[in-house]
């Protein structure tokens, strides 16, 4: 099963919404879980993915970098500016939900989305 760990910068109204949609699955293929209340193995790194929150200006943070390249699959969100409102949080995850199932199988390691966006993209270790 693919533990989807979500960062502690979601909302918990978005990371319950994202829970009761798995709840619904017939065959459990996902959980979703908060990041902070787990202690991650090694094994656990092949089989999650890790939903996380950026508020670096420009490029993404050397922490989440570093992150990926110890082998996290990490999907990050963008946020320019330090206020979100959560309704338009909550409407961006929930764009870009089938796209980060989709890269669950990818053996890329880093993806990114902007806050407000509507698309998933690669991004390239070597290029940041």
């Amino acid at each position: 099963m693919m533990k989807i760990y979500i960062d502690s910068n979601y909302p918990r109204p978005v990371l319950k919404i994202l829970e009761d949609v798995h709840n619904l699955q017939k065959q459990k293929k996902y959980k979703i879980e908060r990041w902070e209340d787990n202690e991650i193995t090694e094994n656990d790194l092949k089989d999650s993915i890790f939903l996380v929150v950026d508020f670096q200006k420009k490029g993404i943070s050397i922490p989440i970098i570093k992150q990926s390249e110890e082998g996290y699959k990490t999907i990050v969100c963008r946020v320019m500016d330090e206020k979100i409102d959560r309704f338009e949080f909550a409407m961006t995850v929930l764009r870009v939900w089938p796209h980060i199932i989709e890269k669950s199988d990818s053996n890329d390691k880093l993806f990114s989305f902007n806050y407000g966006g509507k698309k998933l993209r690669g991004v390239k270790l070597k290029n940041i």
